[in-house]
């Protein structure tokens, strides 16, 4: 298959003159403007047997906007026709039309994390999970607590806990013990004391923290 730029074609004069049927005249100041462009020309054509076509060739793929169809532009449609064949989700977690990206209340700067010892993987981790606005904004509405049903250790009522008081004592310096208390129950390896890693640990809690709202629906 022979796929042909209509675009260079275009912007290149002596691809145009040599393409069949084409209308452009070619004036004498270009006919006697080099000899060594002629040249440029007629090797090219020789090449062209091979490796590159300068006219339309039976079975050719041609990109230009004119002659062939925008098929990115009928796709919308074809999807909407026979969808995108993603079955619809079991239980929606939270609805995106609700979901808010900036902040819905004024907030000075929350309360400082104390390190309990080694404990500065969490605190890093915790902090960047309170200043992410969607989530601080779900939390401090208390929605999750209002309809929560989990017997024992729930990771979304922890980081609600945790998320309102930090925000609640600006200036301040708080212990994150609603978190650290329950290092166990988000990763049975983690030990109160030890050093972990700040990455591995926010994973571990945005698990259990789907994990919490996935509690009671099917595998």
């Amino acid at each position: 298959m022979t796929i042909v730029d209509k675009a260079s074609e275009s912007a290149d004069p002596s691809t145009c003159q040599n393409q069949p049927g084409s209308s452009e005249a070619v004036s004498p100041e270009d006919m006697d403007a080099s000899s060594a462009s002629w040249g440029a020309v007629s090797s090219l054509n020789d090449v062209s047997n091979h490796t590159l076509s300068l006219g339309p060739v039976p079975g050719a793929v041609v990109y230009s906007n004119s002659s062939v169809p925008d098929k990115s532009k009928q796709s919308p449609q074809k999807d909407q026709a026979l969808g995108d064949g993603i079955a619809p989700p079991q239980k929606v977690l939270f609805p995106s039309e609700k979901i808010c990206l900036k902040w819905q209340q004024t907030h000075r700067v929350g309360a400082g994390l104390q390190n309990l010892g080694n404990t500065c993987f969490a605190n890093a981790a915790l902090q960047c999970l309170t200043y992410t606005p969607p989530l601080a904004n779900y939390m401090l509405s208390h929605e999750h607590s209002k309809t929560c049903h989990a017997e024992g250790f729930c990771m979304m009522c922890t980081m609600q806990a945790h998320i309102t008081q930090a925000l609640n004592n600006p200036g301040d310096v708080i212990k994150p013990m609603f978190v650290i208390n329950e290092m166990r129950r988000i990763a049975r390896h983690f030990r109160f004391g030890n050093q972990e890693d700040a990455h591995e640990f926010l994973q571990y809690t945005v698990d259990a923290m789907q994990k919490a709202c996935l509690n009671g629906s099917n595998k």
